[in-house]
């Protein structure tokens, strides 16, 4: 079973990149606020609404195919 991991792992690496593999590691504090607002009956607030646009904005920078494609549309 880890070995299908690790495989599914590599070939992810392989097509995606380093890069944008571990965009996926900045993913984890939304998901945990989701979940524990959806499971856990937490409140959602504000701040971290905002704070999960500023991770995507981040994302979006990082990986830059929303910026390019930007680009190139006003060209």
């Amino acid at each position: 079973m880890v070995l299908r991991h690790y495989v599914l792992y590599f070939k992810i690496l392989a097509s995606a990149g380093a890069t944008n593999l571990m965009l996926v590691t900045l993913l984890v504090p939304v998901s945990a606020i989701l979940f524990g607002s959806l499971f856990l009956n937490e409140s959602l607030e504000v701040i971290h609404l905002v704070g999960m646009a500023l991770i995507a904005l981040g994302l979006s920078a990082i990986d830059g195919r929303l910026w390019r494609h930007v680009t190139h549309a006003r060209a």
